[in-house]
């Protein structure tokens, strides 16, 4: 992923980015939890460089249960367009 500027640390099945990660994208906002066929999928954290976090329940890349933790939420992280330059950063080719 060096070449999109973004950080995998985590398990691979058949060359997709699958099980437990840390994926750290470009802006500096880091996911931790759980990865299927290169997406964000299952339970995990969005922490944001201001210090907020979006915990969820994700689904192929998609938010589908949503927690939020912090009260110090910025405009740009509140706004469905910064959500879904998030979720469309999950989203990756194959290695192979």
């Amino acid at each position: 992923m060096e070449y999109t500027g973004s950080k995998y640390i985590g398990e691979y099945v058949d060359g997709r980015m699958e099980g437990k990660a840390k994926y750290i994208l470009p802006t500096e906002t880091i996911y931790v939890g759980e990865m299927k066929d290169g997406m964000f999928h299952g339970k995990g954290t969005l922490y944001f460089p201001s210090g907020s976090q979006y915990d969820a329940i994700w689904e192929n890349g998609l938010a589908i249960k949503v927690w939020l933790n912090s009260p110090i939420w910025t405009h740009l992280e509140k706004s469905p367009r910064a959500i879904t330059i998030v979720e469309t950063a999950s989203i990756t080719q194959s290695r192979g």
